[in-house]
């Protein structure tokens, strides 16, 4: 049921529900980097545990919109970008969003993980109930 709604839309909703006042410079898709076999043994050997699954690295996949550049006025800083990302949404309807914020050498990423409740057949986007599950900081510049 979830499918027939397009990423877009439904970032677009989040933003709209979660993220009031805030100028993003871009609005995309992500996919989560896999650990690599040579990740998996190097962890193994510091650690002695199963590496698992990782939600912290991420490639941009398709961007849905993106900010005109600026001309860069002496009053702000050489690098700026704020960008909102996607995830897919799981077989338990749970999904993540990314928050990229970065000014100059400082900034920070904040990943959101959301879920949607009680899904009927005739059910609107606009009517989707929208559950913020955790929020988590996972990196600091």
């Amino acid at each position: 049921m979830i499918s027939q709604f397009s990423l877009k839309e439904l970032l677009d909703r989040i933003i709209e529900l979660h993220f009031d006042n805030y100028n993003f410079t871009l609005k995309g898709k992500l996919e989560w980097c896999q650990v690599t076999d040579q990740q998996k043994i190097r962890y193994f050997k510091k650690r002695g545990k199963e590496l698992k699954f990782q939600r912290r690295k991420y490639n941009i996949t398709e961007v849905f919109w993106e900010k005109p550049k600026e001309v860069n006025k002496s009053s702000t800083p050489h690098f700026f970008y704020h960008h909102l990302l996607i995830s897919k949404i799981q077989e338990d309807n749970v999904f993540f969003c990314i928050n990229d914020h970065c000014i100059g050498r400082m900034g920070q990423k904040i990943r959101y993980k959301f879920q949607i409740e009680k899904i009927q057949k005739s059910t609107k986007l606009t009517e989707l109930n929208i559950k913020l599950l955790d929020d988590s900081i996972i990196m600091i510049r």
